[in-house]
């Protein structure tokens, strides 16, 4: 008797799961002109870009882009001083785990930080050596104006 309800309700929010998906996480023909709501929202986005720079607009993302990953550490950080703290107060091994998985995780997102920095400053570090003319290849003789 409780398998049959239990798969009942299974069917039943399986249905109602293929009504209310698309609604909750936007459906694929929003991507197309066929409204003129999506026509205004695509007009206003090309009228901002427009009027601002793409140095304005990559800083903009670049600001929003640090705020998240500060909030992400800031988050896991206390995580694992929370965690620490319970196994302190409770004496809980369960809590000094949790502690140790949060610090962990807490760890190899900062080495994930450092490599994904390490790998810009690479880049750019190649992009602007290219870029050089070496002392060998400019030319020897100057001319200066009198």
């Amino acid at each position: 008797m409780e398998t049959s309800v239990i798969v009942g309700l299974l069917v039943i929010a399986a249905v109602w799961s293929v009504y209310l998906l698309p609604v909750v996480f936007g459906d694929r023909k929003d991507t197309e002109m066929s409204s003129t709501e999506a026509f205004d929202r695509w007009t206003h986005s090309m009228n901002y870009v427009q009027h601002h720079t793409v140095s304005d607009l990559a800083s903009s993302s670049r600001e929003r882009l640090q705020r998240r990953r500060r909030r992400t550490l800031l988050s896991l950080i206390l995580l694992a001083v929370a965690s620490f703290g319970a196994a302190g107060w409770l004496n809980s091994v369960p809590w000094l785990l949790t502690g140790l998985f949060f610090g962990s995780l807490v760890a190899l997102y900062l080495v994930v930080l450092t490599q994904m920095k390490q790998r810009h400053n690479l880049r750019l570090k190649v992009t602007h050596m290219a870029e050089r003319t070496s002392q060998w290849q400019e030319s020897q003789v100057k001319v200066v104006n009198s």
